[in-house]
């Protein structure tokens, strides 16, 4: 008796994968939750983004309520003493939270341009690039909390040693002046 069970033991170490059990399911793909109101919802792998919007089944999707760096914005590093562009970090975390694609609520039309909220597996996505200091919270938007975390934090973009173009650095100062 001692005997089967040794050998079932051997048997269960050397093949770790059965004493694990199966393999955990994967999580269900982001969808829109059911709306009774009507409103608008895209959902699904992202075609390709900035560092504030997201292209999801061929709709370009503006962030609401974040303003994020655009490419010709440059910021600059005192110690390193370099210039670089200011939106690579968002477009980067972007990139990082979008592949396991979103799922954006329309919340607004305006000249053409769809502005949602976003939804990724990590939770709010203007939420998460406020709070890493990747975006800056729109002013009376519903990120403003999360900006104060960061700017206080010194996350991303308020970084210490962070050189932020003019209007970077204006909305700072307000973002604090509001503390």
């Amino acid at each position: 008796m001692h005997a089967i069970a040794f050998v079932l033991t051997l048997l269960l170490l050397s093949v770790p994968a059965l004493a694990a059990g199966p393999p955990p399911a994967a999580p269900p793909p982001l969808r829109c939750a059911e709306d009774g109101d009507g409103g608008a919802c895209v959902w699904g792998k992202a075609e390709g983004f900035d560092a504030g919007a997201v292209q999801v089944r061929g709709l370009h999707v503006a962030l609401a309520g974040i303003t994020a760096p655009g490419r010709k914005d440059l910021c600059g590093s005192k110690s390193a003493r370099n210039e670089f562009d200011c939106a690579r970090p968002a477009r980067k975390r972007m990139g990082e939270l979008l592949s396991k694609g979103v799922a954006c609520e329309i919340v607004d039309v305006a000249s053409g341009q769809l502005w949602g909220r976003c939804k990724v597996a990590e939770g709010d996505l203007g939420r998460l690039l406020v709070a890493g200091g990747l975006a800056r919270a729109a002013k009376d938007g519903p990120y403003a909390e999360a900006q104060k975390q960061a700017v206080a934090a010194k996350r991303g973009l308020w970084a210490a040693d962070m050189v932020l173009p003019r209007d970077w650095e204006t909305a700072r100062r307000k973002a604090e002046d509001e503390d």
